[in-house]
C-alpha cells in the first residue's frame, strides 16, 4: 500500500463518464451508433466538458424499430456522421491529455465496445474503467436490482425525459455516482482513488472481447 501522502485523493481525480447507444445485429456484437462523454472532477460535474457524437454504423447494418423506439435516433441521422474508428480516435486523444478514469453504468458493456479498438488506441487501453453497479452494490447492498433507473430512484435523482440517449445517461450516471459518494461520506471508506477502484473497477481483457449476454443489457 502506498503512503497516504502518495495516494491520489478522489477530490483530485478526473473521471470520464462514457455511455454508448448501440445496435445489435444478429450474430454480431453490439455496434455503437452514439456515444456520450462527460467529465466529472472529484464530485463535481463539469457541464462545460460534455459531448455527444452520433456514429455511422458499418455498411449494411440498419436500425430496427426497437432501436428507433428506444433512443429516438433515426437511420438518416447517422448517414453523414463519422464512423466508430474516428470517434475512438477522438476519445483516445482525450485520454492522452490526462490520467482519467472511465466511469460507466454496467461498465462491462462499454468495455466490450472499447475492446475492439484498444489494439490501435493505446491511451484508451490504459484507462481504467469503473462500474457504478459495483459501487452501488457496496454502498446499497439490499436493492432489488441495480439498473440505472432503480439506482436513480433510490438516491432521489430525477430520470431525464431523454433517457437512453448517450449524454443524458452520462449525466444520470454521474449524478447517481455523486449521490452514492455522499451516502458513504460519513463512513470515510472511500477517500482515495485506489479504494474506489478496488471496489468498482472491472477487469478487462481488451484483446478478447466477449459476446454480450442478456444480463448485460438488462442492467443498463
Amino acid at each position: 500500500m502506498e503512503n497516504n501522502e502518495q495516494r491520489k485523493l478522489l477530490k483530485d481525480t478526473s473521471f470520464l463518464v462514457i455511455d454508448f447507444e448501440t445496435i445489435t445485429p444478429k450474430g454480431r456484437s453490439p455496434e455503437p451508433i452514439e456515444v456520450g462523454i462527460l467529465r466529472v472532477n472529484g464530485n463535481q460535474i463539469d457541464r462545460q466538458a460534455a459531448i455527444n457524437w452520433l456514429i455511422k454504423p458499418p455498411e449494411g447494418l440498419h436500425l430496427t424499430s426497437f432501436d428507433i423506439a428506444q433512443t429516438g435516433i433515426r437511420e438518416e441521422e447517422l448517414q453523414d456522421k463519422q464512423d466508430a474508428d474516428r470517434i475512438m480516435n477522438k476519445i483516445n486523444n482525450s485520454c492522452k491529455k490526462k490520467q482519467y478514469i472511465f466511469m460507466a453504468q454496467n461498465a462491462k458493456y462499454e468495455a466490450n465496445i472499447l475492446s475492439k479498438y484498444t489494439d490501435k488506441y493505446e491511451a484508451i487501453a490504459q484507462t481504467p474503467i469503473m462500474d457504478t453497479i459495483l459501487l452501488a452494490k457496496h454502498i446499497l447492498p439490499n436493492l432489488p436490482n441495480y439498473k440505472l433507473d432503480t439506482l436513480a430512484n433510490s438516491v432521489n435523482v430525477s430520470i431525464p425525459k431523454d433517457r437512453h440517449r448517450a449524454l443524458a445517461d452520462c449525466f444520470l450516471t454521474a449524478e447517481v455516482f455523486i449521490k452514492l459518494m455522499e451516502l458513504q461520506k460519513e463512513k470515510k471508506e472511500i477517500v482515495y482513488l485506489d479504494e474506489l477502484l478496488e471496489i468498482s473497477a472491472i477487469q478487462t481483457k481488451y484483446n478478447k472481447p466477449k459476446q454480450m449476454e442478456l444480463s448485460d443489457f438488462l442492467e443498463m
